[in-house]
């Protein structure tokens, strides 16, 4: 008997334990007088122990006119190898020839393997060929190469080793499986120059490889970002497969290059092979990414036309590309449409239809929305009342957005709800200029986020000082703890900045700010204005008001004022003018220090207003403006 494979009996003394378990097993489970071997297979497997499966295997042995055969053996083996008693194993195999006149087959032996394997036993995997050979078969190809797919997994150098000396060594010619395996090994430890050497040897020795191990090869240059090279790979392929296909138009969504992937795409349907469905929401998703989500429909319906799965991740993609551009409106469409196919919505399609919505400022519709998850049996969760509250309060409904906040709170429990929402009532707060409310909302918070409200309130407090460098230190602190600020905390901090004249730490706090979805209201925006205009900085102060515009920001008549103030000190009347009249045509009411300054700057030039059609547009709004 083999050392590595000694084998102590295992001894049952609890015998009224065992007798027990025979009486509660055995008569529900079998309905005829002898069971067949399946039967008992099926039995074995249902055990809850390595014990427990052996007493009915025993017991089993036991009954009349039953015998075990090579399946009932292989099936206690693999159920005693699950629990690591290998011990048992090895005494169950040398009881085979005595017990059913033969010795364990191929199978029982890469059942072994699989089991030693899954229990991460490496040197007894790959002595299992010599424990075969002591029942006088001769090892396999399916036996090596189910060693091989153990070791590839654990260590290729330790695969390769036993590829060259167990199984080349010995005369094992390897087939394409083989190959496949030590292939599979080797990308998946990134080797892949040797497995071009690997793919040679397999042609040098008759071996053709087949598409598995192509695709094995096309996968691991993708992964290494060598794409075009996978695609020069594929063209040695007689036949590419859909896999192929599948794979290379997915590396090419993931580098963002959409022409290729389209052109992959094509080349696929051409074959007649249809992409499978996590294939097609890549591309879906990389033609949404671009503005192109009406291509990204028709490719869509080509796939379902052609009898591909399409499934609700892809027409969630979909929804959110037409919301992204501002379309939720063909969002809902396809909400309509995808239930009239049978691909039932979830909670993140709807999701995405409410944050169409509220980007939007479709509130009404996005409370629709909502109400109509519950209506159809679809969960709210976290997203769903994050987004709806930050959109209510973002959009000047304060109130709604808290109504919906309570409602959260009933329905996960305040404790254990993030911080995202009470920002985003705080942020609405903010907007709307209900400063103290917004301070006192930030107190109420205290119990639910002590550490949150603490450093914002010293950061608000050490900004009313004018210490802003210890308030930026709370800051940075503040961020390290991965506690997201609140409005409050920018707009106070980004003040400060540009009162210490620090513009560069000023922007890149806006950058934040922005980032994290708080748009600076007027009055914070002012101070950089102010700051930039001073230093002489107009043309960035400029560029500033033109993107904080595009982005949905509403100026005042203070943000106006530094460019006028500051084209009116350099005699630059023209360009003062021109953002007076810019002021007017966008409805705001010049204040005093803009006029002032514009008119004595005009009375110096009453050539230029003589003959200004311009200056007679400005006087009818401005007419306009004051009858209203």
């Amino acid at each position: 008997m083999h050392r590595a494979y000694k084998f102590s009996i295992c001894c049952f003394s609890n015998r009224r334990s065992y007798g027990a378990f025979l009486t509660t097993q055995s008569q529900p489970v079998l309905s005829s007088p002898v069971p067949t071997q399946e039967n008992i297979s099926r039995l074995i497997l249902e055990q809850k122990s390595a014990t427990e499966a052996l007493q009915t295997f025993r017991w089993a042995s036991k009954l009349r006119s039953f015998t075990h055969n090579h399946s009932t053996y292989r099936t206690l083996i693999h159920k005693l190898c699950k629990f690591r008693r290998f011990d048992c194993v090895h005494h169950l195999l040398d009881e085979m020839p005595s017990s059913i006149g033969s010795t364990p087959d191929e199978d029982t032996f890469v059942t072994i393997v699989r089991g030693l394997g899954r229990a991460r036993m490496i040197k007894q995997v790959i002595k299992v060929p010599e424990l075969m050979s002591k029942f006088e078969k001769k090892p396999t190809l399916k036996l090596y190469n189910s060693i091989l797919d153990i070791l590839v997994k654990e260590d290729i150098d330790i695969a390769r080793e036993f590829y060259r000396k167990k199984m080349m060594g010995t005369g094992i010619q390897g087939d394409d499986y083989t190959y496949g395996i030590l292939m599979k090994g080797l990308c998946l430890t990134n080797r892949i120059g040797d497995g071009f050497k690997l793919l040679q040897v397999m042609k040098t020795r008759g071996v053709i490889p087949n598409a598995v191990i192509y695709n094995t090869l096309i996968r691991g240059l993708c992964k290494n970002g060598k794409v075009g090279r996978a695609r020069s790979l594929m063209r040695d392929l007689v036949e590419p497969s859909d896999v192929t296909f599948n794979i290379l138009i997915s590396a090419y969504c993931g580098e963002g290059n959409l022409v290729q992937a389209l052109v992959m795409l094509e080349k696929s349907f051409s074959k007649g092979y249809i992409p499978d469905v996590v294939t097609v929401t890549k591309v879906l998703e990389l033609l949404c990414k671009h503005g192109r989500a009406s291509e990204a429909v028709e490719v869509l319906t080509r796939v379902e036309e052609r009898g591909g799965i399409v499934d609700v991740v892809a027409y969630n993609t979909l929804i959110n590309g037409f919301c992204r551009l501002g379309k939720v409106k063909v969002g809902c469409r396809l909400l309509k449409e995808m239930e009239l196919k049978g691909c039932m919505p979830n909670t993140d399609t709807y999701n995405g239809l409410i944050s169409g919505l509220c980007d939007s400022k479709m509130l009404d519709l996005a409370l629709d929305m909502f109400n109509e998850m519950k209506r159809v049996g679809i969960n709210w969760n976290f997203v769903t009342y994050s987004t709806l509250i930050n959109g209510l309060c973002s959009g000047g409904r304060v109130e709604a957005g808290l109504k919906i906040l309570e409602l959260m709170e009933d329905d996960k429990g305040a404790s254990l709800i993030p911080i995202s929402p009470y920002n985003g009532v705080i942020y609405g707060f903010y907007k709307e200029n209900r400063l103290e409310e917004a301070l006192a909302f930030l107190r109420k918070m205290e119990n639910l986020f002590p550490r949150a409200v603490d450093r914002s309130a010293s950061i608000l407090g050490l900004c009313e000082n004018g210490s802003i460098d210890e308030a930026k230190g709370v800051y940075d602190q503040m961020v390290r703890e991965g506690v997201m600020p609140n409005a409050l905390v920018y707009a106070n901090l980004l003040c400060g900045f540009c009162s210490k004249g620090c513009i560069r730490e000023a922007f890149e706090l806006l950058n934040e700010m922005i980032g994290h979805g708080y748009l600076p209201v007027a009055s914070t925006l002012n101070a950089l204005i102010i700051l930039l205009c001073k230093q002489g900085k107009v043309g960035k102060a400029s560029k500033l008001m033109e993107d904080i515009i595009g982005r949905g920001c509403l100026l005042d008549s203070g943000s106006y004022s530094p460019f006028i103030d500051a084209f009116c000190s350099n005699g630059d009347f023209h360009r003062a003018f021109m953002f007076f009249l810019q002021m007017v045509e966008n409805g705001i009411v010049p204040n005093f220090h803009s006029w002032n300054a514009l008119l004595v700057g005009l009375c110096q030039q009453s050539s230029w207003i003589e003959g200004n059609n311009k200056y007679c547009r400005l006087t009818s709004q401005l007419q306009t403006i004051i009858q209203t």
